[in-house]
């Protein structure tokens, strides 16, 4: 065996949005057995199918765990889970299309076997670094993989969370495994995307990377992921394998400049006064020595707590409360920028009094200090970029009821960016000639390909859509995937019937066409170029098509939600109603038999 001490703890919460948890989760430190799950289906079955699989994982790997090498034993029952989850989606109608994600640890001595399924993460922290260990299964990260889509363009996607594996869709699972030989001082941590998903990258990894124990790093994990929004159910687990040797510079700091810092708070506290901090716009309805207390004194507590745990995250919060409250309230940048400058320069006279007395031991305060200011500008940038993307997505809105408004005035098509995902189309520049011939002969070879459905109409539908996308990758004008889809949708019957064909011809030109590049003889570096242009024709044009569906739909829409408005209305009469005929009901029954006990007045 290892010799490790293994310490583990997990948590899930459902969040600051969702009625119901979908995540379900396994620590056994007996077995070994770690795991995350993030159901998928709706409250009725998504936990149905993560509890489903989770309980069969557990029972799976309990049953075999002396009889099978970790890591088939891993896979096997992982695919055992998905045989079971798939099984109750096609018994159930109410719950077909269920499904969950997964990613699962076997510790055994000092190997730990990963494996996961869709986009719940694996991480790994050594050496103060955190390395993720697992590759999301999602459509965007596919893209991603294959060159088809850049990797700065991969957040902002529409399939961003859409998932190209899980377990139910399927009796088995393609499942991806891996080996970690741990070392002392590792930490995992297992989590589903309502953690990465919302909690600042630098908070989980000051975190994870904190000398707290499992269960209060779970505890903080979930509480960050709360803190940026809680959009999604939260779940973590930790597993700790023993203690790392500290270096002595850490432990100095942990120690002796923990302490040297705290002795020294109120000199901390004083420079802040002189430095004029109580008179920012920040603390205007404060008086100056609460303004002090709060600000500088929270500060002055936060970087203490650090230092003390070999953490950033007690700066990062305070940091990010202090953005989030003033930039909330409407507040500038600038107010903001001083006051950080200000605490700045207030540590640096903490750190001169300390040299004084200990240039040694004043040179690893000022780097921890140093480093303490960079994590606050790091959490402060966070909440600007938070503020940037809703004041985007407020002005996507309001261009896009000002164009509304002039095509009722108008009765003219007005184009407008129906979805908040749309950017506003790149600047048209022409491929280079290499580029060019890879696309042309990308569309010769797309063009070759089989019918895409049985009829003559989806043949057109689709050879007129790899047309269109090579017209729009090659650059030929800046309206080219409006004009495009306009053309395709042509006269068009809102239903199923009518607009499935158009997708299905879309989804099937998509595919040929990008596999014609990657046939293409031509270097990978020019192939790369070709496959970005093409999938950003067809994400486009899927776009701009998704538009017209959104406007061609919009009075059958405002119709369904005034029908919707008067059966409400129609539903609440019925329900006075029968509240009138059943006390009229009683009534009766008590005249023609005073002595009926109640709820027995009237027998049926």
């Amino acid at each position: 065996m290892s010799g490790l001490s293994i310490r583990s703890a997990g948590d899930s919460h459902r969040g600051s949005v969702r009625e119901h948890n979908e995540d379900a989760l396994i620590v056994d430190p007996r077995w070994g057995l770690y795991a995350v799950l993030d159901g998928m289906g709706g409250a009725a079955s998504g936990d149905v199918a993560a509890n489903k699989a989770r309980d069969v994982i557990h029972e799976y790997v309990r049953a075999r765990r002396s009889a099978m090498q970790p890591r088939p034993l891993l896979e096997a029952a992982i695919n055992a889970a998905s045989a079971a989850v798939h099984g109750e989606a096609q018994r159930k109608k109410d719950r077909r299309g269920m499904g969950t994600t997964v990613v699962a640890v076997l510790v055994d001595g000092r190997r730990a076997t990963v494996a996961h399924v869709g986009d719940s993460r694996a991480y790994l922290l050594r050496d103060g670094h955190l390395h993720r260990l697992t590759s999301d299964h999602t459509i965007v990260a596919e893209l991603v993989a294959r060159g088809a889509l850049a990797p700065d363009e991969a957040d902002r996607h529409a399939y961003k969370n859409v998932l190209s594996r899980n377990l139910g869709a399927k009796p088995t699972a393609a499942v991806d495994v891996s080996e970690v030989e741990l070392q002392p001082g590792d930490r995992l941590l297992l989590c589903s995307d309502g953690l990465y998903g919302y909690a600042p990258t630098d908070a989980v990894h000051h975190l994870v990377a904190s000398t707290d124990p499992p269960d209060e790093v779970v505890r903080d994990l979930i509480e960050a992921a709360l803190r940026g929004g809680g959009g999604d159910n939260v779940t973590a687990i930790v597993v700790e394998a023993g203690a790392a040797v500290m270096p002595r510079a850490t432990m100095v700091l942990r120690t002796t400049g923990a302490g040297a810092w705290w002795a020294r708070r109120e000199r901390l506290l004083a420079a802040a006064r002189a430095a004029g901090l109580h008179r920012s716009p920040l603390c205007a309805l404060l008086a100056p020595d609460e303004a002090i207390a709060l600000v500088a004194g929270n500060f002055a507590d936060a970087v203490y707590h650090d230092l003390e745990k070999v953490t950033g995250v007690n700066v990062w919060t305070f940091a990010e409360n202090l953005a989030r409250g003033w930039l909330g309230q409407g507040g500038a940048w600038p107010p903001l920028r001083e006051l950080l400058d200000g605490l700045g320069r207030a540590t640096d006279h903490v750190v001169a009094e300390v040299r004084r007395e200990d240039g040694g031991l004043a040179e690893l305060i000022e780097v921890a200090v140093a480093r303490a200011m960079v994590t606050a500008e790091t959490a402060v940038g966070g909440v600007l970029a938070e503020r940037l993307r809703e004041v985007e997505g407020e002005l996507v809105k309001a261009q896009a009821e000002r164009n509304a408004r002039a095509r009722v005035e108008t009765g003219r098509f007005v184009e407008q960016p129906t979805l908040p995902y749309l950017r506003a189309p790149a600047p048209v520049d022409v491929p280079a000639p290499d580029v060019a011939a890879v696309l042309e002969a990308a569309r010769r070879l797309a063009h070759a390909q089989p019918a895409a459905g049985p009829g003559a109409g989806d043949r057109a539908l689709y050879a007129r859509a790899v047309d269109h996308v090579h017209t729009v990758a090659s650059a030929a004008g800046a309206n080219d995937a409006a004009l495009a889809a306009r053309e395709l949708w042509d006269v068009r019957v809102l239903d199923e019937a009518g607009v499935s064909p158009l997708f299905e011809a879309l989804d099937h030109a998509r595919d040929a066409h990008l596999e014609g590049v990657r046939r293409a003889p031509a270097p990978p570096a020019v192939r790369a170029a070709a496959l970005r242009r093409v999938a950003g024709a067809y994400q486009q044009l899927s776009a701009s098509v998704a538009t017209l569906v959104v406007e061609s739909a919009a009075p059958a829409a405002a119709q369904l939600r005034e029908v919707v408005r008067e059966t409400a209305r129609l539903r609440a009469e019925v329900s006075k109603n029968e509240a009138r005929i059943g006390e009229l009901e009683r009534q009766l029954a008590t005249a023609v038999d005073p002595a009926a006990p109640p709820g027995m007045e009237h027998p049926r």
